[in-house]
């Protein structure tokens, strides 16, 4: 990325499964620097205590103890909640329970890691619904109990929080602007610009092709999420799996959205809606962004666009900002 006349910094790491960078403007490139090795520090914190891939993780102690009260420490217990809370709003269409289901489907390990056929996916099997909803919390202890058997898998709702939190971080000292595996989290834009310039693109069959914008953005003080079922796809059994799972059926959405990224200025809830939205389908998952008056952008698999509303105030024009 390049801003005219502006200082900036870039850094690029891997964690939390995705390739990570992180854009600062300082006058100082010392400085910049430090800090941006010390927010790729705070996420390598935050991963440690919520990642489901790590046997020593504080979430995989929660799941292993599901049946039993859990003390979670001040961090784990906002994302936990939010992901409650959220569960609610989206009627259960963004769910963080599905880890059970997640597991079957074959994402049994970082998506690097995942073979090819190795776990034969049951379409019959039984599940139980709304299994977020069984989950008993106390706010006052910062206490959870899963039912017996159920995981929490928190996926894109933990990294949207670590990425706000690395740009409460370094927003302190400059503008700054986050992708964390395609979502983008940004504080204050650059000078004179009325954000950061991001884009949409659309989805593309083949992997680690250059993508193609299909629509340009300011972000300011908000998260462009996205959530896709173009990239982290595998083969069981013969067939086309991925690993956004639909909690009505415990399988992988059977959806006619490729893409829905949303544009919110709280993170965790752009991640949800997101998911929320995938999983809906097209006409549903738009109609709901509608009535919630969020900003949205939905691609389809015949690579049509559909936009809410909220978004005109976002757009603008490709000859505004040279990037």
């Amino acid at each position: 990325m390049q801003l005219s006349g502006q200082p900036l910094h870039a850094h690029h790491f891997r964690t939390m499964g995705s390739e990570i960078s992180v854009w600062l403007i300082h006058e100082n490139a010392e400085i910049a620097n430090t800090l941006l090795r010390q927010a790729q520090a705070l996420m390598a914190t935050i991963e440690a205590r919520m990642s489901r891939f790590r046997a020593t993780s504080e979430l995989s102690a929660v799941n292993r103890a599901s049946g039993q009260w859990s003390f979670v420490s001040r961090p784990l217990w906002q994302v936990i909640w939010s992901a409650l809370q959220l569960a609610g709003d989206t009627a259960g269409l963004f769910d963080p329970t599905v880890l059970t289901d997640v597991l079957a489907a074959g994402y049994d390990g970082t998506f690097d890691a995942i073979g090819h056929g190795a776990v034969h996916l049951d379409t019959a099997r039984q599940i139980a619904t709304g299994r977020w909803q069984a989950v008993a919390v106390d706010p006052e202890r910062h206490a959870i109990r899963l039912p017996l058997g159920i995981g929490l898998d928190l996926g894109g709702i933990a990294k949207g929080f670590t990425a706000e939190q690395m740009v409460n971080f370094l927003g302190q000292w400059a503008p700054c602007l986050v992708d964390a595996g395609g979502d983008l989290t940004a504080g204050d834009g650059p000078d004179e610009y009325p954000g950061w310039p991001v884009a949409v693109a659309m989805p593309s069959p083949v992997r680690d092709a250059e993508p193609e914008s299909v629509l340009s953005l300011w972000l300011n003080n908000a998260t462009l999420a996205t959530s896709g079922i173009d990239y982290r796809r595998w083969q069981q059994d013969g067939q086309p799996v991925h690993h956004l799972i639909d909690p009505r059926t415990g399988l992988p959405a059977a959806t006619d959205v490729v893409t829905a990224s949303v544009l919110c200025s709280d993170a965790r809830r752009a991640e949800a809606w997101a998911t929320a939205t995938l999983v809906a389908g097209c006409e549903i998952g738009l109609a709901r962004l509608h009535k919630q008056q969020l900003a949205g952008v939905i691609i389809d698999n015949r690579q049509q666009i559909h936009q809410t509303d909220s978004l005109h105030r976002y757009r603008m024009a490709d000859a505004q900002v040279a990037i």
